[in-house]
């Protein structure tokens, strides 16, 4: 599999230049926008949510990276939050995603966000049963698998039934293939573009992930770009990636991030302030990003990191988009917290996208 990823190593290097020329690093404001930002809920100063992910009765989880390593539920109709359970011997939480009804899985370790440091030894993922949480308030956490040098970052399920996931490796810029019933992990893609660039080292690389008609699609927070690998249905690399958008003017930028239903994207633009919307065009390529809410100068979205859309009916008709938030990024690298992460709304119906 290794020598197979780098026969691709060349012709990857050669697409990203090739890429560089093409693609627009500029930053428009779309003209009808920035929408509205509703708030649902705010944490205290340095409270840090990092991942979200629906539950199928509508309740929204979501993970903390500060100022510890918590999941949250949250009514987004009640505007209210409860502490599911904490994992008490480490600092932090990464992605979470769903296999089967009401099992979810979370990455997390030790890390320092004020020294962009990682204790690379420390990092897993954990198994959270919801099973028994709505009738008895019992929250199980199990460990699935831990990594020697490797920070789990975001996760995506690649087979619910089997219990395949892929895991990014925001240090070294490689994706992981984890089996949550033997919990063997291992390097299953490995390309170029997941790197993290040498001027962008503390910011992750890659970030969130997502799958696609054969693609995973990925953003890289240091080099500040959304592109693809193509993947077999392993999720074993079977082809080079490619870098399809430039998020951030060629600066770090782009966290989390999901698709609509039309393919059109919407990224999370951590360390800046706003949400950015790529818009499909039919030759699977992707239109230059447009900030939608928020916005460099504003601090309605500070450090916006993880979007989903909404479940309920109303969500569905306004096309209701739920984003977590840090509070601002910077304000934890020199500890002058501005505000609280939280989780926040923007209706995305206006725009009209098809």
């Amino acid at each position: 599999m290794f020598s197979h990823i780098k026969a691709h190593f060349l012709l990857a290097l050669i697409t990203l230049f090739n890429l560089s020329l093409s693609i627009s690093p500029s930053l428009q404001q779309n003209q009808d926008t920035p929408l509205p930002v509703t708030q649902i809920f705010q944490f205290p100063r340095g409270g840090y949510v990092e991942g979200l992910a629906f539950r199928s009765n509508g309740k929204l989880l979501g993970t903390l990276l500060n100022p510890e390593a918590s999941i949250y539920q949250f009514d987004t109709t009640a505007f209210s939050a409860r502490k599911l359970t904490t994992i008490p011997y480490i600092t932090g939480l990464y992605g979470i995603t769903e296999t089967t009804t009401d099992q979810f899985y979370v990455a997390g370790g030790n890390l320092s966000l004020t020294a962009s440091t990682r204790d690379l030894g420390s990092f897993r993922i954990w198994h959270v049963n919801l099973t028994s949480f709505d009738h008895e308030g019992q929250v199980k956490v199990q460990e699935t698998t831990r990594f020697a040098n490797a920070t789990p970052n975001g996760l995506w399920t690649l087979d619910a039934e089997k219990g395949v996931l892929l895991a990014t490796d925001s240090t070294n810029g490689v994706v992981y293939r984890v089996d949550v019933a033997t919990g063997e992990n291992r390097i299953t893609i490995d390309d170029p573009v997941l790197k993290p660039p040498a001027n962008a080292t503390t910011y992750p690389s890659p970030n969130g992930i997502a799958v696609r008609g054969g693609y995973l699609y990925f953003t890289n927070t240091g080099a500040g770009t959304f592109g693809r690998v193509a993947i077999d249905a392993d999720g074993v690399q079977s082809g080079p990636g490619e870098v399809l958008a430039v998020l951030a003017g060629g600066n770090p930028g782009g966290d989390d991030w999901t698709f609509d239903a039309e393919g059109n994207v919407f990224v999370a633009g951590n360390p800046n302030n706003w949400l950015g919307l790529l818009r499909a065009t039919r030759n699977e390529t992707f239109s230059p990003i447009e900030i939608v809410a928020g916005g460099t100068n504003r601090t309605d979205l500070l450090g916006p990191n993880t979007a989903r859309f909404g479940v309920t009916d109303e969500d569905v008709k306004r096309r209701s988009l739920y984003i977590g938030t840090s509070g601002g990024l910077p304000q934890y690298r020199s500890g002058n917290y501005t505000n609280g992460g939280g989780l926040y709304r923007v209706d995305t119906g206006v725009l009209g996208l098809s």
